[in-house]
């Protein structure tokens, strides 16, 4: 594809041109592992009537493409040509799950490019990629968190199990490993180093793991129908394996069609139930200052009932296997109005960085 056919779209009559132009932005510059993982959501986007789509694809040697779909993008390019050839646009939508995807990226085209993201803004993405320092934040504003211990190489673990051992500021349950007698506690350090220089040694809750979504609608906090995970006594906490298929090499193909950990939507939840995990996902999604939506994990304690949070994730593909997505799907409301419903409400947020570095040329070779 010709990067002129980018431009091209947009010198269409008015009464062709789609009233919403969004970039979805895709790949990854830290692992081919990170880079597959957000094409197999992206990919899925949906396309809502009224969008006109854009593909931004960052590339693990640092190399773009840019194309109207993933199927037809433009040869690798440097970031410096990619600012060149990128179209007016009124939002961004991100696929980018590694930490500067989560963090850099975001703050990169809101910040200083001035183009509105859907989504938290980089500042609360950096904070809720820090398991440890998102506990300590969602506690303070009254969220129940286990007990745990950070833990660097050559520091003395203090903790006793059954404990879980989790990189700080990994995600997909990369290095995750339940700790259930002392033999194990060597190995599943080990593991856990070679991800992170950090690792978050937390006490294991024994009972049942809940998936709870905020959105932002209309002004309010909306709290979607739960998922949970079903586990077996030999399989109690959710792996790698439950999240995504991985092919021979290692790299994420899809999500896999039969997880050990079975997810439920809608989770068969008492009121009561209900409730305590509202109260507790809608005082995280304050507290770590999240934006248009936000997703968390809850272990409910099998002997008090009481949730515990694990961990925050502030991503939505806005793909039907998103797990948002499926909340929404089962409450039976409309994927597609819903994503043009925030894409809009993004768009709309103030921006004010400088607009002219989209009008450079080729030949003005500035950035």
């Amino acid at each position: 594809m010709k990067l002129e056919t980018i431009r091209q779209t947009q010198s269409l009559s008015s009464d062709t041109i789609p009233t919403l132009r969004v970039l979805h932005l895709a790949g990854s510059c830290v692992s081919d592992f990170y880079y597959n993982l957000s094409i197999v959501y992206a990919k899925e986007v949906v396309q809502p009537v009224g969008v006109s789509s854009y593909y931004a694809v960052i590339h693990p040697n640092g190399y773009w493409q840019l194309g109207t779909s993933l199927d037809t993008l433009s040869e690798k390019m440097s970031l410096q040509e990619m600012m060149i050839q990128l179209p007016e646009i009124d939002v961004v939508v991100p696929h980018l799950f590694c930490f500067p995807g989560m963090t850099s990226f975001r703050a990169f085209f809101e910040d200083i490019l001035g183009l509105s993201v859907v989504g938290s803004p980089s500042h609360c993405t950096a904070l809720a990629t820090n398991k440890a320092q998102t506990r300590s934040v969602v506690a303070a504003s009254g969220v129940r968190v286990a007990q745990a211990q950070q833990l660097r190489v050559g520091d003395t673990l203090t903790m006793q199990p059954p404990f879980i051992v989790k990189p700080n500021s990994e995600d997909n349950s990369l290095g995750v490993t339940l700790v259930q007698n002392r033999d194990q506690i060597t190995e599943a350090l080990r593991i856990g180093f070679e991800l992170d220089e950090t690792l978050l040694v937390e006490d294991y809750i024994p009972g049942r793991e809940i998936r709870v979504a905020v959105v932002e609608r209309s002004g309010k906090l909306c709290v979607l129908p739960m998922i949970e995970y079903l586990f077996t006594e030999e399989h109690p906490i959710r792996t790698v394996q439950d999240k995504l298929q991985l092919q021979s090499d290692g790299m994420p193909e899809k999500q896999p069609e039969k997880p050990v950990a079975k997810p439920v939507c809608p989770a068969n939840v008492a009121p009561e139930l209900f409730e305590k995990l509202a109260s507790a996902a809608k005082r995280s999604h304050i507290a770590l200052g999240c934006r248009d939506y936000s997703l968390y994990d809850f272990r409910v304690h099998a002997e008090t009932n009481e949730p515990y949070l694990l961990e925050a994730g502030l991503f939505w593909s806005f793909g039907k296997i998103s797990m948002i997505s499926r909340m929404l799907i089962a409450d039976g409301q409309n994927l597609d109005d819903v994503a043009l419903e925030l894409w809009r409400s993004a768009a709309g947020r103030t921006r004010v960085a400088c607009r002219s570095l989209f009008k450079y040329t080729k030949a003005d070779q500035v950035l």
